[in-house]
């Protein structure tokens, strides 16, 4: 019984390490976007980053830069599943946040297409001097 204590400290450790990129280098993050009427932009939901399944569809956590592939679905009741998600392909810059929304044309069809927003993390830029 004294072990599991040992066991689960073990563990947990064996976890925390094994976690993705971190916020001690450069980084980028995909974050969703606010609705906008004006622009007929909806919010989306980030389903996978290079196929791995996030735990919070609204925000990725860091993300190391360079390519990687998004999927992303248009939460809407109407329509075929398969309409609702589509792919990104993402360049990732360093210190950058990507919101991604749904611009569409027709909601009834669900024709719709992903915008990506990018802009500097300031907290980044300066952690890392980077930028002007």
């Amino acid at each position: 019984m004294k072990l599991m204590p040992l066991l689960m400290g073990s563990l947990l450790a064996a976890g925390c390490a094994a976690v993705g990129p971190s916020y001690d280098a450069p980084y980028a993050l995909v974050d969703i976007g606010p609705l906008s009427a004006s622009r007929k932009e909806l919010p989306v939901i980030v389903n996978a980053i290079d196929g791995d399944s996030l735990l919070d569809p609204r925000r990725s956590g860091p993300l190391t830069p360079g390519k990687h592939q998004l999927e992303v679905q248009f939460s809407t009741r109407d329509g075929p599943y398969w309409k609702r998600k589509k792919m990104v392909e993402l360049d990732a810059l360093p210190c950058t946040r990507y919101r991604i929304v749904a611009q569409y044309t027709n909601l009834t069809n669900v024709d719709w297409k992903p915008v990506v927003y990018p802009e500097p993390i300031g907290e980044c830029m300066a952690k890392f001097k980077l930028g002007g």
